[in-house]
């Protein structure tokens, strides 16, 4: 059933003493997403009672439940029978841990690309299903503890969400150009990010995610969009290692082979550079 705003104190009216003792307290606290353990530490009270509590909270559209033991509040000043797409990045930092967001929704954030998704992309060491909550994908990537670096927190609603920096999420997205939309998108980011960020910690970066294909995407990219000043071709040619990754490695491998970056070129100059005609 839809909700309208309800005033705190018409709560237990509608809810009765204990349901409505929970959703106050969950909202108070910014709690968005919890477990049965939490709610029955909140409640004082045994699983066994919690978890019907609970289920009949999700049948009145208070609740959404997102996998075994672990459900979403919907706010009070939603109407649960529509999509919720707020706050999805604070959602998505209650859901795994540890995490960081980052790929395109980074991407967008920082202003980078105007292509806006309705998948947010979630990398952490463990694995987990994806998900669809409230009309938004949760996308999660598996990524080795090695790149998880670059790393910088961002607030929502007074609460910390841990995403990848400026530089890494460039670097993420050279890595796994299939994330963020393609190859496109990632040379349109490098030329708006172009005058604000640090291409000496991008370097870095770019050593430290040990694989080649970045280094690769990155010195060619550069060459193309006319900055390669930023760093200098030479250190990024010397780093080079043997073997022909795509270029955009999310679209067939058809296109010519450049041997001065050793990358199969599969996306034509006059595409990637489209963006600044227009």
């Amino acid at each position: 059933m839809p909700q309208n705003i309800i005033k705190d104190k018409n709560l237990y009216k509608i809810l009765g003493p204990v349901s409505s003792h929970l959703v106050t307290e969950l909202n108070k606290s910014g709690q968005s997403v919890f477990s049965l353990a939490e709610a029955a530490q909140i409640l004082e009270t045994d699983n066994k009672q919690v978890r019907k509590l609970l289920h009949d909270l999700v049948k009145k559209g208070w609740l959404k439940r997102i996998e075994k033991g672990k459900y979403f509040l919907i706010p009070i000043d939603v109407d649960s029978t529509k999509p919720y797409t707020e706050n999805q990045f604070l959602i998505a930092s209650k859901l795994i841990y540890p995490y960081y967001i980052g790929f395109w929704n980074m991407l967008h954030y920082y202003g980078y690309t105007e292509q806006l998704v309705n998948t947010i992309f979630v990398a952490s060491p463990k694995m987990k299903k994806n998900l669809l909550l409230l009309g938004i994908n949760y996308k999660f990537i598996k990524t080795p503890t090695k790149k998880m670096f670059g790393l910088t927190t961002i607030e929502f609603n007074g609460m910390g969400v841990q995403v990848s920096d400026k530089e890494k999420t460039l670097i993420d997205c050279l890595d796994h150009p299939e994330y963020c939309g393609g190859i496109n998108e990632v040379v349109k980011g490098l030329w708006n990010a172009r005058e604000e960020i640090n291409f000496e910690k991008m370097f870095d970066y770019a050593q430290r995610i040990s694989n080649s294909a970045v280094i690769k995407r990155m010195g060619y990219l550069l060459k193309s969009l006319e900055i390669e000043a930023q760093v200098p071709l030479g250190n990024l040619r010397n780093l080079i290692k043997k073997g022909f990754p795509s270029l955009d490695p999310s679209i067939p491998r058809k296109g010519r082979y450049n041997t001065q970056w050793n990358l199969l070129i599969n996306v034509a100059n006059e595409e990637l550079l489209s963006f600044k005609r227009v």
